[in-house]
């Protein structure tokens, strides 16, 4: 058993509060904003707005490549090294790979939407905005600076991005309430929230590499941009393409749940989907806070000490899983009521809903454990699989049972993806 293991469990729940202290504080200004703009658009423009802000963020979770993946696997061994002219041409590199998986993310999503946007049932006077809300992708991709926040241990600081953007969001949702604006105001509003989002987690990054000493002297457009890390392509590729299809996933599934219904409908799968994954963020924000901590001790060599970390947090997602179960069941109607001002008494898709968001959950320690020790390659394959046959099971399920059906097609992907982290993990619990 590890000695060092306590002090890291300790700081994994101490930067996971720090987490947790930013988006808490971010939640409650999107739970504010979210009530507001409801009863200023209603729920049909609602609707179109999120799904116009689902698409564009589509376009960018698929070509976001996962940056600060490799800098943490290839560059936390050369940053307590010291290492600085080996550690900067791997931080450039990954500099550069967001830039050109938002370039790439933006050319896609205006190309998609000029050609595809009458699928959505959007109307020839909201695709010329949608087209425009297209660019926001150019500023959703700003992995490396997580990179460099998690890796010097600056956590709080990663949390400002999240309120940036709920706060321009709060503030231009007050002022369109008060001005009496129509969609394209707010579209204007989610764009700058975006914006915001982009310049606090580059500027905190900045100033980060600004203060470091291995960081000391970096130049963006340095001589040096060739990497020489053994297999850095396949994890950054595996990774990225796990966390794609993640991502993708569940704003794609909002778009087809519009398309199987209608606005309104993928408005209230949407929320509905964002209330019980709320109540599971606390204990997914364990993820960023987790996987230094697991390098590290790779770095080590101390898979005792993994074992342990990885029982601990199991214990607390227990406790945990149940605690939102609990939640969900007595005040999950309530919250709804709030945010889309209809009133439900059917507490089916907030349960089944749930219980999907606590099986995503459990995943939150075995991908990083997982991908630490490199098996990202098939995490990436079953999700491929995962998502291959499910998302045709939810188109399906949405036109025969509503939003109802789309939950029951949540929860069996859900299940799906948690098989194929849990057979890989329990194969290694004794290497």
């Amino acid at each position: 058993m590890s000695a060092a293991a306590p002090g890291q469990v300790a700081r994994i729940f101490r930067n996971t509060g720090y987490l947790l202290g930013g988006k808490g504080m971010a939640g409650v200004l999107g739970f504010l904003t979210t009530a507001l703009v409801v009863r200023a658009l209603g729920l049909e423009q609602y609707g179109a707005l999120l799904l116009i802000h689902s698409c564009a963020s589509s376009f960018s979770v698929a070509t976001r490549f996962q940056s600060w993946q490799p800098l943490l696997h290839f560059g936390n061994a050369l940053f307590a090294r010291g290492e600085q002219t080996r550690f900067q041409v791997l931080l450039r590199h990954c500099i550069m790979l967001d830039a050109l998986g938002a370039v790439a993310g933006t050319i896609l999503a205006l190309i998609g939407v000029a050609t595809f946007g009458h699928i959505f049932g959007w109307s020839a006077a909201t695709q010329g905005p949608a087209l425009i809300y297209m660019t926001s992708v150019l500023f959703m991709n700003t992995c490396w600076a997580l990179g460099v926040l998690r890796l010097t241990n600056r956590f709080r600081q990663s949390a400002l991005a999240d309120l940036a953007l709920n706060t321009t969001r709060l503030v231009g949702t007050v002022l369109g309430l008060g001005l009496h604006w129509h969609l394209g105001g707010f579209m204007v509003v989610w764009y700058l929230g975006v914006v915001m989002s982009f310049m606090a987690n580059c500027s905190t990054a900045w100033a980060a590499v600004r203060h470091t000493a291995s960081l000391r002297g970096f130049r963006l457009f340095g001589t040096a941009w060739r990497t020489d890390f053994h297999g850095i392509w396949r994890l950054t590729l595996s990774t990225s393409g796990n966390q794609a299809l993640s991502a993708l996933t569940s704003r794609v599934t909002v778009l087809i749940v519009g398309a199987a219904t209608n606005p309104a409908a993928a408005a209230i799968y949407s929320v509905t989907w964002h209330v019980c994954d709320a109540l599971a963020q606390p204990a997914q924000l364990l993820t960023p806070a987790l996987y230094p901590e697991l390098i590290r001790l790779r770095d080590q060599g101390d898979r005792a000490g993994m074992r342990r970390v990885m029982f601990r947090i199991f214990q607390a997602l227990g406790l945990f899983s149940i605690l939102a179960l609990v939640v969900a069941a007595t005040i999950g109607p309530w919250i709804f009521h709030t945010l889309l001002a209809v009133r439900t008494n059917d507490l089916a898709l907030l349960m089944v809903l749930t219980t999907a968001a606590i099986l995503d959950l459990w995943d939150v320690p075995l991908e990083p454990f997982l991908v630490s020790l490199g098996y990202a390659h098939r995490l990436f394959i079953g999700r491929i699989a995962v998502t291959t046959l499910c998302l045709p099971v939810l188109y399906g399920l949405a036109r025969l049972w509503g939003v109802n059906g789309a939950g029951i097609a949540t929860l069996l992907a859900e299940t799906l993806i948690l098989s194929t982290r849990v057979i890989p993990f329990l194969r290694l619990r004794h290497p």
